[in-house]
Formats: C-alpha cells, structure tokens, sequence
C-alpha cells in the first residue's frame, strides 16, 4: 500500500480527545538490515500513547514501551521485530496506535473497517515457456492462486493467501499437480485462478514476499479486540476464516486392496476398483465441520460427485469402462467455504478377465 495519510481514527462523538493524520513513512522495510518504519499521527490532547503491531491472526506480537505525549504532531516506530526482539516472519503486519488519559481511551485502529473486500486480480496470464503466471492487484491483498483444467479438476494450490503489495506480480509454478504425478504446464486447457481480499490501510509488509502464510515463533502478547463478524458464513468468503485456517487442505487418495505396482510405480488394476478419500487427521475435524462435497475425475472429465462428503469415504471405480492402459484418477474436494483440495493417482489398467472386446492398451494424456 502507499505510505500516507489514513482516515481519522473512528471515536465516538464523546471521544475525549482525536488520533488523526496518521501515516506512514514507507509500507515495507527489512528488518535483517536494520530498516524501521515510523507512524505518524496527531493528538489533540496531553495522553499516554502506545503502539501495538499484530499479525494476521490478530496476534499482538509487539508493543511499545508507553510514551507521554503533550497536543500536537508525532511519531513513533517499529523495527520488524517481535516482542522478544526477534525479527518477524516476512508477512504482512497492522498497526494499531492506543492513547489514553484520566479522560478516557482512544484507539486508531482500521484493520475492521478498512480491508477484506474481494478484489479482482487484473490479466492473468499463465506463460509456459517461462513457467511464470503475471498479473497485477490495485490493492495490497491475500491472494490464492490455483491451476485446474477447464471443465476439470483444480489440481494444484501455488500459494495460499498469502500477503502480496499491490502492483505487477510474477508467480512460478512447475507445472507439476499436487501428487506430483502430472506435469500440466503445457496442456492447452490449463487455466488459473486467482482470489484476493484487500488488505486493511493500516498495513506495513516486512521482508520480501513470502510464499506460505507464516507466523511468529513467541507466545502472543493477547489477541485485538475485533468488531462482530457476521453471525451467518457467507460461502466462499475465505475473509471471515481465521487466517490460520483459511487455506486448502491436503488430500490422501488411496486404493483399498492389494493391488500390485508396475515397474513405473503405476497400480495395476481391473474391474471395480474401490478408491479411498481422505484428508490428515489434524484438518479432518475442519473439513467435516465446513462441510464439501467430493467430485471425481477420470484423465480430466468428471465422472462422479457427491453434495454431502463424509470422511473417510468410498469411491468404487468401474475401470472397464476405460480402455486398457494408463489413466490418471483424480479427486477434489470442495468446501462449501471455499476451502479446497486435491489429489491424483496414476494406474495401469488390465482388461478384466473374459473380457474379449478390450481394445489396445494406450497411455493417457494427462
């Protein structure tokens, strides 16, 4: 975000005593290298000022020593470093200035009020001869970027809400899915997508971007008080997740029996094939509780799907109406939250025994 001036704090009419002109002097700095940011702001009355840096989780991860202030205009700083004096993770941080007096407290903190409104990610492009997905934001935002086939699966999470700047923005991506299993990057129905909700104004990014969400390593000092979220989930709204379980979960796709692998690691299979779907037991409480609905893909094209998911469940899979050969069994899973998740096994098909009108065997194309 632009460092500069930021609206009023939000008082109510009696307030004793008004934070206003309040700024920053640049949105990003290194702590590694010594770089500090300093806030600065006006007050119309003689108070204690002190201020407070929290994390995405609304973790208050530094506060300063309080400083007594007379009317007029000042500043204060943060260094990038945690309450303990360790340098934060590099993210994006709030600030939050709190005053207070015999005549009462004021707090300037806009990370309710400002923030957390879907944004749309500008011209997209996913380049494979460099292996580079660009596209612009004209806000600073958290961003999730996923790759999928149209009209098929998502196959692969790049990054998860993660803290970007606004401006131009380059992301690699290997082309692998998230089983590693298929390389996409130059199949011609690949196609990305991005989601973002804006960053509050009262931002400041730490450190280059990062490419997971990342916290803190010390206890927090407390958690902000925040204003109400909505009492009914709005689906897809990954801004009124908590941000520590906001993001996609991995997915465990397994065929139950014994069945034998080829030379390339390929299960050989025939017949009804039961395939097992199920995610690590520390998400599974989270997946059940948002709800999903489970969807099946064979080399890409839908197959089979359910609107009401259970864990661990059963897919039984009618391989004879494939031809012989390599194929790829995908899995999604997709929260009604937005919460998503993806897996895919790579199988060798046999005709089934007796079966006379089994054509040549073939390899797939993913």
């Amino acid at each position: 975000m632009e460092a500069g001036a930021s609206p009023p704090s939000e008082a109510p009419k009696q307030a004793p005593f008004r934070i206003t002109d309040v700024s920053t002097d640049r949105d990003r700095i290194d702590p590694v290298s010594g770089e500090r940011v300093s806030i600065g702001y006006a007050i119309d009355a003689a108070a204690e000022v002190v201020l407070e840096m929290y994390d995405g989780r609304d973790a208050l991860i530094y506060r300063s020593d309080p400083v007594q202030v007379e009317p007029g205009p000042h500043a204060l700083g943060w260094n990038g470093h945690d309450a303990s004096g360790e340098p934060v993770p590099s993210e994006a941080y709030h600030y939050v200035i709190r005053a207070s007096s015999a005549a009462g407290e004021v707090v300037h903190d806009l990370t309710d009020s400002t923030g957390s409104e879907a944004l749309l990610a500008h011209e997209p492009v996913w380049d494979a001869a460099s292996g580079k997905l660009r596209f612009r934001l004209d806000h600073p935002a958290r961003i999730n970027v996923r790759f999928g086939l149209m009209d098929g699966p998502y196959v692969r999470t790049v990054v998860d809400w993660v803290a970007r700047d606004a401006g131009d923005h380059e992301l690699a991506w290997d082309g692998w899915d998230a089983s590693r299993v298929m390389n996409l990057a130059r199949h011609p129905m690949i196609s990305p997508t991005v989601r973002a909700y804006t960053l509050p104004h009262n931002t400041v990014f730490v450190g280059e971007d990062a490419d997971q969400v990342r916290f803190v390593a010390m206890r927090p000092l407390g958690t902000r008080d925040r204003k109400e979220k909505p009492q009914k989930t709005r689906m897809f709204f990954h801004a009124d997740q908590p941000l520590e379980t906001r993001g996609d979960v991995p997915v465990e796709l397994t065929l139950l029996g014994d069945f034998e692998r080829d030379e390339q690691g390929r299960h050989v299979v025939s017949g009804m094939v039961p395939v097992r779907l199920d995610v690590p037991a520390d998400v599974r409480g989270r997946v059940l509780e948002r709800r999903f609905e489970p969807v099946f893909f064979t080399d890409g094209i839908f197959v089979f799907e359910t609107e009401v998911g259970v864990l661990p469940m059963t897919w039984n899979w009618d391989s004879t109406v494939v031809n012989p050969g390599e194929h790829y069994l995908t899995a999604n899973i997709r929260g009604y939250e937005g919460n998503y998740g993806t897996a895919t096994l790579r199988v060798w098909v046999e005709p089934a025994a007796g079966d006379a009108s089994a054509v040549p065997t073939t390899e797939a194309a993913p």
